[in-house]
């Protein structure tokens, strides 16, 4: 029975629809006539105005009706939620900001999640969290450090920055931003004074030999470097160390510049440092473990609430060589993707101490206010389906962090690893 109203109710639905298409069609009709006949006598044009209203008020009703079904159709607590949200805008016995409330409304919804990786940013957060996992940020293109006399000395104005360009040099002190004196401001206010629009200019006044210049520089798109590398040369072999910062969008580019460029260099073996690095994209990490794995070999699975996905590899490329992985509690997400895939798939050797255990993947929302909501929308697993969430992963050469020492040039954990790749062959 209940089948049978289902169909009824869908024949209904289907001649409605019918019925509109029919009327926009003899509306078309009556265009075309109009544009083909020049002239009309009284009558036609009556009639014309009377099959116009009529499509109109027609096509305004279905709308209407619509516009009612959607609104009957709200849940009574989304319903609830709006009209708390009006009551205390106008009754409150306060001025309430309208963008204030609804802030606190997002983020207490995330909130009531429970989960540590849902979270509400507000507008500057937001902004600092895509800069860190875009890879790119936009400003002058240097690094300030500020001391406890609120001194701006500029430590690293990069070589192919705005500000070099422009005359800036590393042990400048920043005295003025755009007229404005900085020499007792936090370095937060003076970063957000540097910043801004690409393409536009900022004012840098700064002492040197005590005599004050100005610079006008010009801002510019920057990459952020989150990989750098080097060649070890340790008992009678040559390694390649590499670190990743984190798995920002612009890393896979970074890390395979690198590698190649330390192939390049006749390395025997490979050391990828990923020790308190929180993690980032995963379509970055994927790209960075396809480069070693055999194609089709699975990288690791997605779950979600009704499906498992396999995530593998479709590249042609692949790596032989003996790998060693750093790690200790602050390599999370992103970065135990890359450790289990390499561990589980290539063999590869990891060392350290008990990774963070974060199993979770995130997707970011953007709101029209410039804030943005990041919510757990999956679970990863790793190439042979097992779950670290809460869990990591325990290095299978555990080794406690040590610094180095004259007697060691190297810390206990890359001396460990070095070992373990230049013991084979």
């Amino acid at each position: 029975m209940k089948k049978q109203e289902k169909k009824n109710k869908t024949t209904l639905k289907d001649k409605f629809m019918n019925l509109i298409k029919k009327c926009k069609n003899n509306f078309k009709k009556s265009i075309s006539f109009i544009n083909k006949k020049n002239n009309f006598n009284t009558m036609e044009v009556v009639v014309l105005m009377i099959i116009t209203s009529i499509f109109g008020m027609f096509v305004g009703g279905v709308l209407m009706y619509r516009k009612g079904a959607l609104n009957t159709g709200l849940k009574k607590e989304l319903n609830e939620f709006v009209s708390t949200y009006t009551e205390i805008l106008n009754e409150y016995y306060k001025d309430v900001s309208e963008e204030g409330l609804l802030e606190a409304g997002i983020s207490g919804m995330v909130d009531y999640l429970g989960d540590p990786y849902s979270v509400y940013m507000d507008e500057e957060t937001s902004n600092e969290f895509l800069e860190k996992v875009n890879g790119e940020y936009v400003g002058i293109g240097a690094e300030i450090a500020q001391y406890e006399d609120k001194k701006l000395e500029v430590q690293n104005a990069y070589t192919d920055g705005p500000a070099y360009k422009s005359g800036i040099r590393n042990g400048d002190i920043i005295t003025k931003v755009d007229g404005k004196d900085v020499t007792k401001m936090e370095l937060s206010e003076i970063t957000s004074l540097v910043k801004g629009k690409e393409g536009t200019n900022v004012k840098i006044t700064i002492l040197r030999d005590k005599k004050e210049k100005t610079f006008d520089v010009k801002r510019g798109s920057i990459d952020i470097t989150s990989v750098t590398s080097e060649v070890i040369e340790y008992n009678d072999k040559k390694v390649g160390y590499m670190i990743i910062d984190i798995f920002a969008l612009n890393t896979g580019k970074q890390f395979e510049k690198e590698l190649k460029s330390l192939e390049k260099k006749k390395i025997d073996s490979l050391i990828i440092d990923v020790r308190g690095n929180s993690g980032g994209y995963l379509t970055t990490v994927t790209d960075i473990i396809s480069l070693f794995l055999e194609k089709g070999e699975i990288i690791y699975q997605l779950k979600t609430k009704d499906k498992i996905e396999k995530i593998k590899d479709k590249t042609e490329e692949k790596r032989d060589y003996p790998i060693a992985i750093l790690v200790n509690s602050g390599s999370a997400s992103a970065s135990e993707v890359l450790t289990s895939a390499l561990m589980e798939k290539h063999e590869a050797y990891v060392v350290g101490t008990v990774t963070y255990g974060k199993g979770k993947v995130q997707k970011t929302q953007g709101l029209s206010n410039g804030a943005s909501i990041k919510y757990t929308f999956q679970e990863w697993l790793t190439s042979n389906g097992k779950s670290i969430d809460e869990v990591g992963i325990t290095p299978n050469h555990i080794v406690e962090y040590k610094a180095s020492d004259d007697s060691n040039k190297y810390d206990s954990q890359l001396t460990e690893a070095l070992n373990l790749v230049t013991k084979e062959g």
